[in-house]
């Protein structure tokens, strides 16, 4: 089944922000598909926050500091509002004023980008209005706020037994931040702690409100998808690992940025109980770990269960894809399919690793740049090791380039991007077995 990401669209009170950065903080906020009301009358927020009964009230301390701190004293003590979800946006030194007393207060640091501001924004929606389950609220991390252990132990549990019951997939996904040691040793503890709160709060922002999203423990996070495929869980862990790799994250000594590694497993195709799945998945990503980091990694089945080294591999496929982004998530998909993937980014790589490993079908993008699908293919055909091989080229829709001129080259057919990756499987299957 297509996943789909699950928004709560709410209501947001948005005060003081520097008039640089006002109208593209409300305009993004907006395109997000929240409800924002900015404060008129800086001195008198508080009023303002209560008659405009709003999810979520913004603060930043970038104009006129010291009012600004003492209106989040106000909003804390006020009874209008106290309990409304508060977000501040300050410096890294300033004092905070709240944050040990009230567990719906929130701090973004400056510098930051509106991007990473909307991603906060949907992470303490999330959390904060969280539904009640057997009317308590589960326990939370306290740097990340994310469930912790115990509740995914609880969880893990009873979704696989919810799956059992009803014939329902569900995939487990295992994310390790990498080298979250070095980042803390060479950078400080603040930022590793950075690390860990951008992280969750990507998971939380790029997930649906019925996944549970869990810190599994030190540098590992845990998801529990419900009614999700392999296929599709491995497609969602490359969008969210692609995410973090371009976060660009702060500390005192410059700019750095973190990487994630992750391993997919799915009930029932890869285990059919709590521990098993845990395991598969943790193989899984241990995998990706070994094979270079910043990547993901699939269980693989053979009989109900297998690790790494023993299924069977299915035929093998060298995918060339220019854009690396489209290359993993479509590798993700082929390898949850069976088949091994061989990857090259471009035409010269391509040539090089089809001689060396003669695949068994050549998905070639025809949009690279420096030697082209098109050369590339043309070279393939004309060389004794690799003129069997059958190529599938990989082209956008709008290319003015004919099912001819394809034929010509040497292509035994297309694909058009962006690619389907709920069909991948099928389209090439013909061509696997011509």
């Amino acid at each position: 089944m297509r996943r789909s990401t699950q928004e709560t669209h709410r209501k947001l009170f948005v005060a003081a922000f520097r008039e640089t950065d006002r109208k593209t903080v409300l305009d993004r906020l907006r395109s997000a598909g929240y409800e924002v009301t900015e404060a008129s009358d800086q001195s008198n927020i508080v009023s303002e926050a209560a008659a405009a009964a709003t999810d979520l009230i913004i603060v930043d301390h970038a104009v006129e500091e010291s009012r600004t701190a003492a209106c989040e004293e106000k909003l804390a003590s006020d009874q209008r509002t106290r309990n409304r979800p508060l977000l501040i946006i300050c410096g890294r030194d300033e004092e905070k004023h709240s944050e040990n007393e009230r567990t719906n207060v929130d701090y973004l640091y400056r510098p930051f980008s509106v991007g990473e501001l909307v991603t906060r924004v949907k992470a303490v929606m999330r959390v904060v209005y969280d539904e009640v389950e057997g009317g308590r609220k589960p326990k939370r991390d306290g740097v990340t706020r994310l469930y912790n252990r115990f509740y995914f132990d609880e969880r893990i549990e009873k979704e696989i037994e919810r799956a059992r019951r009803y014939n329902r997939e569900l995939s487990l996904v295992l994310l390790d931040i990498d080298g979250l040691e070095h980042i803390n040793t060479s950078f400080g503890h603040e930022t590793g702690d950075t690390a860990l709160r951008s992280l969750a709060d990507i998971l939380l922002a790029g997930t649906r409100l019925s996944d549970i999203v869990c810190r599994f423990g030190g540098d590992e996070f845990a998801l529990i998808l419900p009614e999700t495929t392999s296929s599709d869980a491995g497609v969602l862990a490359e969008r969210l690992r692609a995410s973090f790799s371009n976060r660009v994250l702060w500390s005192a000594t410059g700019d750095v940025v973190a990487t994630a590694s992750c391993g997919v497993a799915e009930y029932p195709d890869h285990a059919r109980d709590a521990a098993t799945i845990l395991r598969m998945a943790d193989s899984a990503m241990c995998k990706a770990r070994k094979d270079g980091r910043n990547r993901t990694a699939m269980a693989f089945s053979d009989a109900g269960e297998a690790s790494w080294g023993g299924a069977a591999a299915g035929p093998t496929i060298l995918l060339v894809e220019g854009n690396a982004y489209n290359r993993s998530v479509a590798s993700v998909v082929l390898r949850a399919s069976g088949y091994e993937v061989i990857e090259a980014g471009d035409g010269m790589t391509a040539l090089a690793l089809a001689k060396s490993s003669h695949p068994d079908l050549v998905i070639m993008d025809f949009n690279m740049n420096g030697l082209s699908g098109l050369d590339a293919t043309r070279q393939l055909y004309a060389m004794d090791e690799t003129k069997d091989i059958p190529v599938v080229a990989l082209t956008r829709s709008d290319t003015p380039m004919s099912v001819e001129e394809l034929a010509k080259a040497g292509c035994r057919g297309y694909i058009t991007k962006p690619i389907d990756t709920n069909s991948l499987a099928a389209q090439i299957e013909p061509y696997i077995r011509s």
